[in-house]
């Protein structure tokens, strides 16, 4: 099972109106080219993000303005939580988690075709990370990027202190024989 979040739109003029979301990275605004296509005249082309971070979701604003969660603006990211009511422009939407059939998603369990996970969720299995800790560090590394300079998770982890060089070469070694079993030649 894969767990997918739902926004229903409970105001505007679009009530009862479902999206469901879960893909791990998300557009949504006023642009044809979105994920999530919403026509309001208070939302940009791109406005937001909606982000999947391990099993839990958060929207980004990528243009000020327009977007309140539970009746307080987001400037940041945020969580997004079941129960809480999210507004883009003129809509309220509320947030529920749903779980998905891997079938319906295309996904299947074949190990030919599986991925391997994000280094951040081999941290959080082995118990060394929190998701909010592993959260922090993609912050942070969404923050860096925006400045053209790409570092890895791993890095900024082990820079902002959370991580030992040791944990993170286990992590890796993890992760590499992960992706050796899942494709090799």
């Amino acid at each position: 099972m894969v767990k997918a979040l739902v926004l229903t739109a409970i105001t505007g003029t679009q009530i009862g109106r479902r999206y469901t979301v879960s893909e791990r990275v998300n557009t949504i605004g006023s642009g044809s080219q979105c994920d999530i296509v919403l026509n309001d005249r208070h939302l940009s082309t791109r406005h937001a993000e909606i982000r999947q971070i391990l099993d839990r979701w958060f929207i980004v604003p990528l243009k000020p303005g327009g977007i309140s969660l539970n009746g307080l603006p987001v400037r940041g990211q945020s969580r997004l939580n079941p129960g809480d009511q999210l507004t883009l422009g003129g809509t309220t939407y509320c947030i529920s988690y749903e779980e998905l059939e891997e079938r319906a998603l295309g996904v299947t369990s074949n190990t030919q075709t599986s991925s391997v996970p994000r280094l951040g969720e081999y941290f959080v299995r082995r118990g060394i990370l929190t998701p909010e800790q592993v959260a922090q560090v993609v912050q942070r590394q969404c923050n860096i990027s925006s400045s053209d300079v790409k570092l890895p998770f791993g890095q900024i982890a082990y820079e902002m202190g959370l991580i030992s060089r040791t944990q993170l070469e286990q992590v890796l070694n993890e992760q590499r024989a992960d992706f050796q079993t899942n494709f090799h030649d």
